[in-house]
């Protein structure tokens, strides 16, 4: 197991590695610079060349990834070139908020994937199983900016239950982490529905029938149970889903977290906040495949050896 966890370590090492030249040169070669979001349209060209010299961008792109890394060893993060702030209070900032809308979201899932699912497998081939197979297909095909723009539109512009984004207080949270979960419950009860219908198949199902077991204790005492398996396997994958899903989210209802501000960085050439904040999602997805991978192992040794 050791030998699997180093192996998949090192991969995860290769990906972040490449994934920090990658954003590194592609926020370079891209059209635009910062002189763009911070002095104003009118400045001369004279003062944007004076400006790029300060920041060392007329330097080669190798040379400006060099500094990068010798800053980023001595722990330097750099500064946001648009608002001065230090890159360690955005993240304090904008990370809390994020964390809250994923927690909020991943509750979301398993609190509504769960149950829907294990009911649906109990009540197999009804119209309770059909209603709610029929949400999990229209949750899973829907694309979530839509979704978004639909609750703005309903429960915001007609309604008025809730406002239409903003932060941080319970109403403003509830539509991004409703359409932030919507995904994820719907798949959460496909693949609970369809874990539960396979135990039910099990001859252990019958021998506790046959022992005089109430149908509710053999399906939500025994079966669900043992039909967690999968779903927990694929936590890990779920984080990645939820990290890219955010950045869409975030934007629509303009809940500042650190998907809205990476989409501004890279719009304003924010070139310090967008590299940072880039490899932090980069980091979580990978770190939640690998954290994925090394379940997989564990539960399965046959593809710690494959």
């Amino acid at each position: 197991m050791g030998a699997y966890v180093v192996r998949r370590g090192l991969r995860t090492a290769i990906v972040l590695v490449v994934a920090s030249v990658a954003v590194f040169y592609g926020l370079r070669l891209a059209p635009g610079d910062p002189t763009g979001g911070v002095l104003s349209p009118t400045a001369l060209e004279e003062v944007r060349a004076e400006y790029r010299e300060r920041l060392g961008l007329n330097e080669p792109i190798l040379v400006q990834y060099g500094v990068y890394l010798k800053n980023l060893a001595r722990g330097d993060l750099g500064t946001s070139l648009i608002t001065g702030k230090s890159i360690g209070e955005l993240l304090g900032f904008y990370g809390r908020n994020s964390l809250v809308l994923g927690l909020a979201a991943t509750i979301l899932i398993y609190a509504i994937g769960l149950p829907l699912g294990a009911l649906a497998a109990a009540r197999r081939n009804t119209i309770v199983d059909q209603a709610i197979t029929g949400i999990s297909i229209a949750g899973m095909g829907m694309p979530n900016f839509w979704l978004a723009l639909l609750l703005i539109f309903l429960f915001a512009s007609k309604l008025h239950w809730l406002p239409s984004g903003g932060c941080c207080d319970s109403k403003q949270l509830v539509l991004p982490a409703v359409v932030l979960a919507a995904e994820g419950a719907a798949v959460t009860i496909r693949m609970t529905r369809s874990s539960m219908l396979e135990q039910l198949s099990q001859d252990y199902v019958r021998t506790h029938r046959a022992k005089g077991l109430s149908e509710i204790a053999v399906v939500y005492g025994r079966v669900f149970r043992n039909a967690l398996n999968p779903v927990i396997s694929l936590a890990g994958l779920r984080l990645g889903w939820l990290v890219g899903y955010a950045l869409i989210v975030e934007t629509i209802f303009q809940w500042p977290g650190i998907g809205y501000l990476l989409v501004d960085a890279i719009l304003r050439r924010d070139y310090p906040v967008a590299q940072f904040f880039s490899l932090v999602l980069v980091t979580v997805v990978v770190i939640a495949n690998l954290l994925a991978d090394v379940a997989y192992g564990i539960a399965d040794p046959r593809i710690r050896h494959a």
